[in-house]
């Protein structure tokens, strides 16, 4: 497997985990409301990050395979630092 395709899968476990996670908080009843919304938010972020992963072909050139890895992992990296209950790390 070549690199990008491992960065790719290890990117899209790391979005199942935060998706599941965010699921189960989303339904939890001792979260506040709040916090129930916010999991629900952050779990369709979580799925739409999955379906790009999904979506991304195995033969991109190496400069397109950064940038693409490089912003997946921003945009779950600025998911974390902008909600301090989160399950796991990323």
């Amino acid at each position: 497997m070549h690199t990008f395709e491992r960065h790719i899968t290890s990117l899209r476990s790391q979005a199942l985990a935060v998706l599941a996670a965010n699921q189960a908080r989303a339904v939890d009843p001792l979260l506040s409301q709040a916090d129930r919304q916010i999991a629900t938010f952050d779990a369709e972020e979580a799925q739409a990050m999955v379906d790009i992963l999904d979506s991304v072909k195995p033969n991109l050139g190496p400069k397109e395979a950064r940038k693409i890895a490089a912003r997946i992992r921003a945009l779950l990296g600025e998911a974390r630092e902008c909600q301090p209950v989160r399950v796991g790390c990323l």
